[in-house]
């Protein structure tokens, strides 16, 4: 999988700096040609990392909503059940019931937020 996220990245790279070569390893490359080229590989890379990083909390958040304790957390991220509760404090450890109750009252807090901003929410629909 190393080697596709790279080649992934290379694109991102080479979408974000046209001007890059082919590739990093190309051939008769100058040594700032070389270096510019890896500086912009490793930028496409931790951009990737910071959403990776919050798409893996994302899925461990849904996990838990649908019923996902700890240990399931951890065993599917290749870890131990106190790395998952490290690593995503706060959700529920049983799953279930708990999380949906806060993804609702997440979900009531937005309504609220809506209801003082939207004037039909202030003013009623016009009847």
């Amino acid at each position: 999988m190393d080697s596709e996220l790279q080649h992934l990245a290379w694109q991102q790279a080479r979408r974000d700096d046209p001007a890059l070569p082919e590739t990093p390893w190309a051939e008769g490359l100058s040594s700032e040609a070389r270096r510019h080229a890896w500086l912009a590989l490793l930028a496409a890379l931790t951009a990737a990392e910071r959403e990776i990083t919050t798409l893996t909390a994302r899925a461990a958040e849904r996990a838990a909503e649908y019923g996902a304790d700890y240990p399931a957390l951890g065993a599917a991220a290749g870890m131990t059940r106190q790395g998952a509760r490290r690593r995503w404090p706060g959700l529920s450890p049983r799953g279930g019931a708990a999380a949906l109750h806060r993804r609702a009252e997440r979900m009531a807090a937005a309504r609220d937020q809506s209801a003082v901003t939207d004037p039909l929410a202030i003013y009623g629909h016009g009847n």
